[in-house]
Order: structure tokens, then C-alpha cells, then sequence
């Protein structure tokens, strides 16, 4: 008979059998006497320790100890009982992995629920078979009653499949005990940025076999269902599940509730994938061609007001990316062929989740006392939406539970009167709309600030749209407490971001309120201000673009002045983070507003120019700074007669029409000389030298590079001095003076890795490999060759691809493998063919062109370059 559950904090052992389905199929026979075996010595251990097995399920026994010491000395003994026996010859030697974990557990009909039970199973989980694992919680009970010949080695720190965060993970290291095991496959040994969770997964473990299931069979799944259900939740512990097993190529979450414009789906997977925009290709083929063939998991998250643009990315990415999945959470299906659609209900252990959750919200309450039909009635009348429970739940820490089914009885009985909302939409709402009705007047007004913003905001973007409310931080962290507001770390410190519903709600109160117009009027005001006061590297503005482009929108809609201001603004911040797409976007509509004076107009043609020349659209730039030239020269303004002629000369030094474009350069240089226009100055002083570097006037590049990298160094433009000095290194490889350009590259990587500019870095990085291949040291070029080729093919930068194939040519003609580096001069050939630019300019070109001319037969050089042009790119990658 099952003896009496141990209370309070318990220490739980949970252990499995490896491979035991292998087993099963392979001798059924022996497996049934094997298991009973098995069961009988974890039995047999665990009474003789003073535990209770309260558990088995198939292979998996659970049991629960009142002192942590015990719980591990019935591991050890089960394991080396195991050991010791003499187990069929069919089966072998039955390996069973363990896990402990100590902490408060719900019991309930002889079972235990909540978050030490869910942590305790991921744990053995992630064991190999014959290791027992042992959390940093059960550890620090352990750390001073570990008897002699026992301890606990650190694995460092890891992140189970439960999402929460990484926590020290320790290993029971014993006499009789198996010691060395392969590393843990835990959630961090994949890549993936799925969000750590602060509270534990509960109550669907039916539907994640279900959704795990349809994932493994299919490649486009929508879990579909009303706000609050759980969507979100359920998707992400799927990936973190199927994470181990499947998609070697990672798990990626992409939150879509703040993306209002459907073109920009692909450029918002592209940014979680790190994968850059290139000026001369749709961000979508750059996307797909960075995933290729990798086996990877896109979960895309808050789909149902983008549903058609959803469902256009989510077939094109199928079609091109052979190993990509994709999950989708929305309110209503995509309609598309070949979607799977999983309809997410109501919870059905309601009252699991909200005793776990009262408990983390009321952890001095003796939730013993709670009537168990009093827990059911109120999560019944909250339909077992988890949102609901949850935000009930955080009224529990200023009233019992009693009062609270009151309190919502009386609170929420009047439902929407809309006859088309479904019940638990109403319920829903009336939640959201009896706890908001409880706050205090300085707690609504910042919530609904909150609520104008799009995907999160800082402590000082809520204080400019909140005017008014005072010790802000606090009013914060109440809302917080409540349930009503979320708050994550990132780069740039405490983020606050509101549930989509609670964000719903708020936002008609400001509508109700006729205060909708002020608040974003207040926030596009914050951004602009701080988009102004930005500079390079622009941290600060990373976890802001959703916002900002709130902003812009704001003012296209309301003030043309404003809103070129802002775009001028905005344009170093673009180029930096390689936004091309998007600043021509936004340029091109502001240009539909009416303009007061022409002038305004003329300053976003010459941006738009610029930003058309960055991606090769030659015809359009010379269109927009023709435009901008007639408009100052009509003016007579001597420095945008500059600026316009500027821009015209980069497109002809584009074009390689350099005698044109250095006149004009020269021409702009007068217009800036006389309107004291600095940055000016310096861009001209620096093309002008790259014009004279490409003539290979070589003191005269060096000299006006120079000028031009001191003047941006005093002007605080890190970028464009970075970029001139990349220059200014291969001026001094071309003199020969290879210690002079390897401290220049040298010194730019480090700079613009710090920078976080991985152009730069791959720049940079390619100068340093071709001065190591000057001077002969082979191993390094070699190397650093490789090193650009892997950057070059994450950000897809054919040119530094091609030139970086060059290099490792060049490596190989000079160690005497000549008919290899002939091939990957094939290869690079056909890959500048489809770039649709000839770059054979590079020194490692030339290296390896000379020294393969001296050892191979023309005819074979053809023939090999032949078998090089149907080479794959992937062949070349070194593995990481």
C-alpha cells in the first residue's frame, strides 16, 4: 500500500529507462521480466531510504523523499543494484538515468503538481542512462550532508526544456557509479533564442504530444485559438521539445504583434536570424538562401492580423527552404495548401495551474485550506482560460480566495453585449476590464502610455507619454505585480511590454478618453528626440524599431516637416544597421506629402538618392539628386546645390565614370567649402581619394584619405572613419608597407567588432589574411581567409565570398596544391557571374593568377576551372 506523501519541501527522484523502447521491440519477452526486475529494486531502494515510489508509468518510476540525503542514497543504491545484475543476454545491461530536484510540491489524490514536478522530469530528461542528475536546489540542501566517497561535480550552467532560465547542473560522482558522460544535450547545445519563461509549462501535456506529433509530421503548422488561451506558451515548449531531436539548424521565435506592414515579414525573420540586407538583392532570397537546406523551426508568433502576408511568406519559405519548418500561433488558420491547423481549447487542468500560480502569487497562503469545489467553481467561471487565471490569481495576495470568487462574481458577471463575441471573449475582456478598474489613476495612465507603444518600451519612453505621473518606477512595478504588465532585460536595460489583450483594452480607454492623438503625438516626440541624441554604434535604438517606425508613421500621417526631420535623422542609423530596404521605403513615401518649402522636399531627394545608390538603382539616384539639383539651384542655396551635386557624383563613381564623378566631387567640395559644411568635406576629401586609389595615385589616396579619416574621427562619425581607414590599409599593402597595413586592419576589426559591424568585420578581416599571404605566412591567410568566408557567408556578401575564395586560391596555389586552388577560382568565377560584377581586382587574385600560370598547362587550368564553376560553396566551409 502506498505509504503516507511526504509535505513541505520534498526532494523527488524520477528515473527512466534508456533506449528502452529499442529494447521493447527488439526481445518483448525479456523486457517484461527485466522491467519487473527493475521496478522491484527501485521499490526495494527507495522504502529502504524512507521514500515513496508515488508514480510509475511505464519504464519511469517517480518517487518523493522527505530529506534530500536520503533521496540520493536511494539513487546511488539503485544504480549500482542495477549494475550488479545479471541481466538477460538479449538485452544487455538495463541503463536507467535519474534526476533530484527539491522544492514545494501541490499533492493531490496521491500525486504531486507544480513546477518541482515538471523541473524534476525535464532534469532526468536530459540525463544519459546510468547518470544521475542533480539541480542546484537540491544541491545546496546536499552541499554539507555528503558522506565521504560522494560528490557533486559542477556541469556549469544549463537551460532545460521547461524555458526557464540557466541554472547550475550537478552530477552525483560515486564509487560503483559510471563517471564520464558525453556533454549535456540541453537547450542551449541548439541554437535558438527562444525566451526564458518565468513560470513553468502546466496543464497541456495532452496537447504538446498533440502538436508534437503534427510538427513531426508536417511542415506548416497553425495553433490556432482566442486571446489567452495559451497559444504562445504551447508553441514555444513544442520547439524547446522537439528542439533535441529535431532541427539541427535551431529554433527560432518571431514575434509579430508589433509588425503592422505585411512586405516586412521577411525582414523581421531576417533580423532574429542575423541575416543583413544586401544593397543588391531582396531581403527574401538573402533570407532564404542564409537558411538553404538547414533543418530549422520557425515559430511565428501573433499572426492573425497578417494573415495573408503570413501565409504568402510561409509558402514561399517552404518552397525554397527544403529543411525549414514552420509553426504559426494565430486567432484564425492561414488557409494555405498544406497547412495543419491545431484548435487550442480551454485548459483542462485549470486547477493545477491556478494553484501553482497562486502560489507564486500569495506564497504565505496555506493553500491546503482551499476548498478544492471552490478552486473548480472559480476556474470553471473563468473557462479555464489561462490568462484569466492568471490575472485572478494575482488578486490573491490582497484578498482570500473567497472574496475573490466574489469579487469576480460580482465584477465580471456583465459580459459584452456585442452578440457576435464568443463567451470567453467576454470573460476575457470583463478580467481584463475588473482588474483595470482597481488600479489607481497614476497606474491607468501609465498603462495606457504602454499601450501606444509597439513591442515594448523603456522606464523613460512611458515617463514622456505619461506626463504627469509621479515615482514612475514604482507605478511600474505595481502593474508588474499585477499581471498586467511584463518586463524582460535586454541590451539596453528593463523593457516593459503589455499582454496583447491588456494592450487592447488600454488602448480604448484612451480612445474613450479622446487622448489617443496626444499619446502618440508624445511618443513620436520621445523618438524623435532620441533618434536626434543617438550616435554610432545605436544600441540604444535596436530594441526601439518597432517604435520608431510607429514614430515615422505618426508623423507621415501628421507633420511632412516633422517627418523628414526625422527621416534625416534617421539615416546613419539605417546605413549602419543595413536597413536599405526600409529607409527607401520610408523616403519614398514621405516624398508623397505636401511640403511647404521646396527646400524640405530637396533634402529627402538627396537621401533618397543616396540610399538608391547603395543598392546599384543608378537611374532612380540620378532622377531624385536631379530633382534636388533643381530645386536648390531655383533657390540659389550654394550647400544644397552641394549636396545634390554630391550625390550625382556617386553615382557616376558607381558607374565607374571616374573622371566625371571626380569633378563633381571637386564641384560639391567648393559648394560645402563655402556653405562651412563639414561632413561634406570630409566625404569629398575621401572619395576624392578613393578615386586617386583606384588610379593607384597612391600618396595622393593616402594624403586626402587621410584628412577625410581624421575629419570624421572629429566629428564623432566612428562608421565612415572606419570604413575610410579599411582604405587607407590596402593604400599601404599597395606601397608594399605590410606592417603599416597589418596594424591598420588590425586595429578597424577590433574597433568594428565592438561595434557589433559585421561588414566591417568580414572587411577588415579579409585585409589581415591578404597582408598575412604578402608576407608569406601561409597558415595565418589561410586562417583568416576562412574566417571572412564564414562571415561573408552568414551576412550572403557575394563580393567578399568571391574574394575570399580568391584568397584561399592563393593559400593553396603557394603550398602546392595548384589544381584545388584552380577549382576555387572556377567557383569564384561563377559566383561573380551571378553577382553580375567581374571582380578579379583583388591582390590574392593576382597571387594566385601568377603562380598558377607557372605551374599548370593552360588546357588543364580550363578543365579545372570547368569542374570549379559546378563546385557548391558549401564544399569550402570549414565546420565551426
Amino acid at each position: 500500500m502506498l505509504g503516507a506523501l511526504p509535505t513541505g519541501v520534498v526532494t523527488l527522484l524520477f528515473t527512466d529507462i534508456e533506449g528502452s523502447t529499442r529494447l521493447w521491440e527488439r526481445c518483448p519477452d525479456e523486457m517484461r521480466d527485466a522491467l519487473a526486475r527493475h521496478d522491484a529494486i527501485c521499490r526495494d531502494e527507495v522504502a529502504h531510504h524512507n521514500g515513496v515510489v508515488f508514480k510509475t508509468v511505464g519504464d519511469a518510476s517517480c518517487s518523493a523523499f522527505q530529506l534530500p540525503g536520503d533521496a540520493l542514497d536511494a539513487a546511488i543504491g539503485i544504480q549500482r543494484a542495477l549494475h550488479g545484475y545479471p541481466w538477460p543476454n538479449g538485452i544487455g545491461e538495463i541503463r536507467v538515468r535519474m534526476g533530484l530536484h527539491s522544492g514545494a510540491c501541490t499533492e493531490r489524490d496521491g500525486d504531486y503538481f507544480g513546477p518541482t514536478v515538471n523541473r524534476v522530469a525535464r532534469l532526468s530528461s536530459l540525463a544519459y542512462g546510468e547518470q544521475i542528475l542533480v539541480s542546484s536546489a537540491t544541491a545546496a540542501l546536499l552541499r554539507d550532508a555528503l558522506v565521504d566517497g560522494v560528490e557533486l561535480r559542477s556541469l556549469g550552467l544549463h537551460r532545460l526544456k521547461d524555458l526557464a532560465q540557466r541554472e547550475p547542473t550537478f552530477q552525483v560522482v560515486a564509487a560503483g557509479l559510471r563517471a564520464d558522460f558525453p556533454a549535456l544535450a540541453s537547450l542551449d547545445s541548439r541554437p535558438n533564442n527562444l525566451p526564458s519563461q518565468i513560470s513553468s509549462f502546466v496543464g497541456r501535456d495532452r496537447e504538446l504530444r498533440e502538436v508534437d506529433a503534427l510538427l513531426e509530421a508536417s511542415r506548416l503548422l497553425t495553433i490556432v485559438g482566442p486571446g489567452g488561451i495559451g497559444k504562445t506558451r504551447l508553441a514555444l515548449q513544442a520547439a524547446a521539445d522537439a528542439l533535441g531531436n529535431r532541427y539541427s539548424g535551431g529554433a527560432w521565435f518571431v514575434d509579430l504583434a508589433a509588425l503592422r506592414d505585411p512586405d516586412s515579414i521577411a525582414g523581421t525573420v531576417a533580423t532574429v536570424l542575423n541575416v543583413r540586407e544586401l544593397p543588391s538583392e531582396a531581403i527574401d532570397e538573402t533570407l532564404f538562401a542564409h537558411i538553404g537546406d538547414r533543418q530549422i523551426l520557425l515559430i511565428l508568433d501573433n499572426a492573425e492580423h497578417l494573415l495573408a502576408g503570413v501565409a504568402a511568406f510561409a509558402k514561399l519559405a517552404l518552397s525554397r527552404c527544403a529543411g525549414a519548418t514552420i509553426l504559426v500561433t494565430s486567432r484564425e488558420p492561414l488557409h494555405v495548401a498544406g497547412e495543419n491547423v491545431y484548435r487550442l481549447g480551454s485548459l483542462a487542468d485549470a486547477t493545477g495551474l491556478f494553484l501553482e500560480r497562486a502560489r507564486s502569487a500569495a506564497p504565505s497562503a496555506r493553500f491546503g485550506e482551499f476548498a478544492a469545489d471552490e478552486v473548480a467553481a472559480l476556474c470553471d467561471q473563468l473557462e479555464g482560460i489561462p490568462l484569466a487565471i492568471e490575472l485572478a490569481c494575482a488578486r490573491l495576495s490582497s484578498m482570500p480566495l473567497k472574496q475573490l470568487r466574489r469579487r469576480l462574481t460580482s465584477g465580471l458577471s456583465l459580459a459584452s453585449k456585442d452578440s457576435t463575441e464568443v463567451s470567453r471573449h467576454r470573460t476575457l475582456r470583463e478580467t481584463v476590464r475588473w482588474s483595470y478598474d482597481m488600479l489607481s489613476p497614476p497606474e491607468r495612465t501609465a498603462i495606457e502610455a504602454c499601450s501606444v507603444f509597439r513591442g515594448g518600451c523603456s522606464v523613460d519612453g512611458v515617463t514622456a507619454v505619461a506626463t504627469g505621473v509621479v515615482e514612475i518606477d514604482d507605478v511600474l512595478d505595481a502593474l508588474v505585480d499585477k499581471s498586467l504588465l511584463q518586463v524582460n532585460a535586454s541590451k539596453s536595460g528593463e523593457r516593459f511590454r503589455l499582454l496583447e489583450v491588456v494592450r487592447d483594452y488600454a488602448r480604448e480607454q484612451l480612445v474613450v478618453k479622446a487622448a489617443e492623438g496626444t499619446a502618440k503625438q508624445r511618443h513620436a516626440d520621445y523618438y524623435a528626440g532620441l533618434v536626434t541624441a543617438t550616435r554610432a554604434p545605436y544600441l540604444e535604438l535596436d530594441d526601439d524599431v518597432p517604435n520608431v517606425r510607429a514614430a515615422l508613421e505618426w508623423y507621415i500621417s501628421n507633420d511632412a516637416v516633422a517627418a523628414g526631420r526625422f527621416i534625416l535623422a534617421l539615416a546613419n542609423y539605417w546605413r549602419a544597421r543595413g536597413a536599405v530596404s526600409e529607409a527607401r521605403s520610408s523616403i519614398v513615401r514621405a516624398l508623397k506629402m505636401e511640403f511647404a518649402q521646396p527646400r524640405e522636399r530637396a533634402a529627402l531627394l538627396c537621401l533618397a538618392a543616396s540610399f538608391a545608390t547603395l543598392q546599384d538603382a543608378l537611374t532612380e539616384s540620378l532622377a531624385f539628386s536631379q530633382e534636388a539639383l533643381a530645386i536648390y539651384r531655383a533657390a540659389d542655396d550654394r550647400g544644397g546645390i552641394a549636396h545634390a551635386v554630391f550625390r550625382i557624383a556617386e553615382a557616376k563613381h558607381r558607374q565607374s565614370h571616374l573622371d566625371e564623378a571626380e569633378a563633381m566631387y571637386r564641384e560639391a567640395l567648393d559648394g560645402f567649402n563655402v556653405s562651412g559644411e563639414s561632413r561634406g568635406q570630409m566625404l569629398c576629401l575621401g572619395n576624392l581619394g578613393t578615386i586617386r586609389f583606384h588610379r593607384r595615385d597612391f600618396p595622393r589616396a593616402s594624403e586626402l584619405i587621410g584628412e577625410a579619416i581624421e575629419r570624421a574621427k572629429a566629428l564623432g562619425d566612428a562608421r565612415i572613419a572606419g570604413d575610410f581607414t579599411i582604405t587607407m590599409g590596402w593604400v599601404a599593402l599597395q606601397l608594399q608597407d605590410f606592417s603599416k597595413a597589418r596594424s591598420v586592419f588590425e586595429s578597424v576589426f577590433a574597433e568594428k567588432r565592438a561595434a557589433h559591424d559585421r561588414y566591417g568585420e568580414c572587411a577588415a578581416c579579409h585585409g589581415i589574411a591578404t597582408v598575412a599571404l604578402k608576407e608569406g605566412s601561409h597558415d595565418e591567410a589561410l586562417r583568416q581567409f576562412e574566417a571572412t568566408l564564414q562571415i561573408a557567408q552568414e551576412l550572403q556578401l557575394k563580393d567578399y565570398v568571391v574574394r575570399a575564395l580568391h584568397g584561399l586560391a592563393a593559400v593553396d596555389a603557394l603550398t602546392g596544391d595548384p589544381e584545388r586552388a584552380e577549382r576555387l577560382l572556377g567557383l569564384a568565377d561563377r559566383l561573380s557571374a551571378e553577382s553580375g560584377r567581374e571582380l578579379h581586382d583583388s591582390v590574392p587574385y593576382e597571387v594566385a593568377s601568377e603562380s598558377l600560370a607557372a605551374a599548370l598547362p593552360e588546357s588543364r587550368r580550363a578543365e579545372l576551372q570547368a569542374e570549379g564553376w559546378q563546385m557548391e560553396i558549401s564544399t569550402v566551409m570549414v565546420p565551426d
